[in-house]
C-alpha cells in the first residue's frame, strides 16, 4: 500500500485520489455504461423512377455530341465515321443522339456539337456557331452530304478550324 500511496499521485498528476484501507470505506457510485438513447437519423430512401416519355430525355454526358436522323444506314455510318476520324474523334469520344437537346447552352462540357439533321439546317452555308466554350455545326443530312460533294467538302473546310 506504501508504493501506491507514493505513486499514484504521480501517475494522476494533480487529481485527487483516494485509496481506503478496508473495502467496507469504499463509497459506490452508480455508473451508467450506456449512452443516452440516441434518435436514430434516416436518410431518405433514392427512389429509381423508370423515365416517362413525356419526361425530358436526359443530358448527353460526352464532349462531342451528334444529331442524327433515326434512320442512319451504312453509307451514312461510313461517312459519318471518315469524318470523324479525319478530325481525330474515336469511337467512344463521342455521343450520337436522335432528338435535338432543348437548350444547349446548359451542356456545360459540350466542346463539339454536329448536327446531319435537314429539320435544323437554317442556311445552305454552314458556319461555326459559338455555344458557351464550344462550337456547334448544323449540316444536311447524312444521305444528302454523300450525294453533294460540295456540301461534304463545305463541312470539311468547318471542322479543319474547328480541330
Amino acid at each position: 500500500m506504501e508504493i501506491e500511496k507514493e505513486y499514484l499521485a504521480q501517475i494522476f498528476d494533480g487529481d485527487q485520489l483516494y485509496v481506503f484501507q478496508e473495502e467496507k470505506d469504499k463509497v459506490e457510485y452508480a455508473v451508467e455504461t450506456k449512452s443516452p438513447a440516441a434518435k436514430e437519423i434516416k436518410e431518405p430512401q433514392a427512389e429509381i423512377k423508370p423515365q416517362l416519355q413525356d419526361e425530358e430525355p436526359k443530358k448527353p454526358q460526352k464532349e462531342v455530341v451528334i444529331l442524327v436522323n433515326n434512320n442512319l444506314g451504312n453509307p451514312e455510318r461510313e461517312t459519318l465515321n471518315k469524318l470523324l476520324k479525319a478530325i481525330n474523334i474515336e469511337e467512344g469520344q463521342y455521343e450520337i443522339i436522335h432528338e435535338h437537346p432543348e437548350q444547349l447552352k446548359a451542356i456545360q462540357h459540350l466542346k463539339l456539337f454536329l448536327s446531319f439533321h435537314n429539320q435544323f439546317v437554317q442556311s445552305s452555308e454552314y458556319a461555326i456557331l459559338k455555344i458557351n466554350k464550344g462550337n456547334a455545326i448544323y449540316a444536311h443530312d447524312l444521305a444528302e452530304l454523300n450525294q453533294d460533294t460540295s456540301k461534304k467538302v463545305m463541312l470539311w473546310n468547318l471542322l479543319k478550324t474547328v480541330v
